[in-house]
């Protein structure tokens, strides 16, 4: 039986003009009351009269996990927006989260990563608590899947206190798996050498299907990363979806996300596959997505 609600929704929305604003500041500002309204939307899909209190209520300590791998300008699109965080920072705030923690383990060094992505300053201005990686911070933790088959270490830290965990991931090329969505984001919770793990990668983001069960998953497609990801560097590779794809189930929204936005081919995305026959997850069905524009 389908849901009584969808578990997948899909918001569309027209960016803010440059040209309507005074200053770049306030441009910035309305691209986040934007993805505010956006997510909102989405959530007031999935949550009914409660909306984003279905899912985060009072007293939650909420750890949201961002893409944050490069150090690359937002404008690249190879990152997690900073105004998409901010706007789901302020909206686990306003349904009474106690905490909010931003936590990422870069490729890159972190420090430069989460100022160039200007992730860092958004979180901090939104009020949340960024917890950048240490050598403390992580732990041998038993996965028992097909690439990682018993141990590993991992950026555990930010979770011990969490009740709540939200992934935020842009939607964007991959030269190995074809695409990197919402699943591919817990790649970063890795500790080294997980370079490794690039010889099985689709067998290690399904691992991913197992070891994370996050409460939401959010695909900002407003820029997207077409070509020559997962780093990318040209504004040539880049383009406006104005789209932002919130749900519960990370499968169905990378197999929506990798057909609809990035315009590959599902028989191309392997992990999914794997995911679905490990029985971890489902592939989108109509009857279980919502479709609205804001």
């Amino acid at each position: 039986m389908p849901p009584s609600r969808p578990n997948l929704v899909v918001v569309r929305s027209s960016p803010p003009r440059a040209e309507d604003f005074a200053s770049r500041e306030e441009e910035l500002q309305a691209r986040e009351d934007q993805a505010f309204k956006m997510v909102e939307a989405a959530l007031k899909a999935m949550g009914g009269d409660k909306g984003v209190g279905q899912f985060i209520t009072k007293g939650d300590v909420v750890v949201i996990k961002p893409n944050v791998a490069f150090d690359k300008n937002p404008d690249l699109a190879a990152t997690t927006q900073p105004d998409t965080l901010s706007a789901v920072v302020k909206l686990c705030f306003g349904a009474g989260a106690r905490k909010v923690i931003v936590a990422d383990n870069p490729i890159n060094n972190p420090e430069s990563c989460f100022f160039k992505t200007k992730v860092g300053e958004a979180a901090v201005r939104a009020g949340a608590e960024l917890m950048l990686p240490k050598e403390s911070y992580f732990e041998q933790l038993y996965v028992g899947g097909e690439t990682i088959t018993h141990t590993w270490k991992m950026f555990y830290r930010p979770f011990r206190e969490a009740t709540k965990v939200i992934g935020i991931s842009p939607v964007k090329d991959h030269n190995l798996c074809k695409a990197t969505v919402t699943m591919k984001n817990w790649y970063g919770l890795l500790g080294n050498p997980r370079n490794q793990f690039h010889q099985n990668i689709h067998g290690i983001i399904s691992d991913f299907a197992l070891m994370m069960k996050p409460t939401l998953v959010i695909a900002d497609g407003r820029k997207m990363l077409m070509r020559n990801g997962p780093t990318g560097g040209s504004l040539n590779d880049v383009k406006r979806g104005d789209t932002i794809v919130v749900g519960t189930d990370h499968t169905s929204v990378d197999s929506w996300c990798v057909t609809r936005l990035l315009e590959k081919q599902r028989h191309e995305i392997l992990y999914l596959d794997k995911v679905i026959q490990r029985g971890l997850g489902k592939d989108w069905r109509p009857q279980w997505l919502q479709e609205i524009t804001v």
